[in-house]
């Protein structure tokens, strides 16, 4: 059993660090450009603005746009498969671990629940005097 347990923490191990560097996410893309159009865009359109309403106009331009861009970067964000796979492992790791663990036996060959011997059910007689 104890070479069980060596072996499978050691296929474990690199399992483990083959999860974290194989699954590694990719590079997000970069949006500074379209950040600065909408930015450019906001400043054009605001210094032809004429009062408050046309302003809010311009300001509600310029929140859909770069609303948009957050959208665009949620959606091409990478998903992190790495922990969801190392919780796996540890799950694996525990039911080895489980396996392989020696349980105490009674005389009788059963194993106690509790891990405690259980008292001898036929105690001897006590010699009176």
């Amino acid at each position: 059993m104890p070479l069980v347990r060596r072996v499978g923490a050691i296929v474990l191990a690199l399992a483990a660090i083959v999860v974290w560097f194989v699954m590694a996410p990719g590079e997000s893309s970069d949006r500074s450009s379209d950040i600065v159009s909408a930015l450019a865009d906001y400043e054009v359109n605001e210094a032809r603005t004429q009062g408050a309403p046309q302003q809010q106009v311009v300001n509600g331009w310029v929140a859909k746009d770069l609303l948009t861009v957050i959208a665009e970067q949620q959606n091409d964000s990478v998903n992190d498969d790495r922990l969801p796979a190392l919780v796996v492992l540890v799950v694996l790791g525990l039911a080895l671990h489980i396996a392989t663990s020696t349980r105490p036996a009674e005389a009788d060959g059963v194993a106690s629940a509790s891990g405690v011997p259980a008292a001898d059910p036929s105690p001897e007689p006590s010699r009176a005097v």
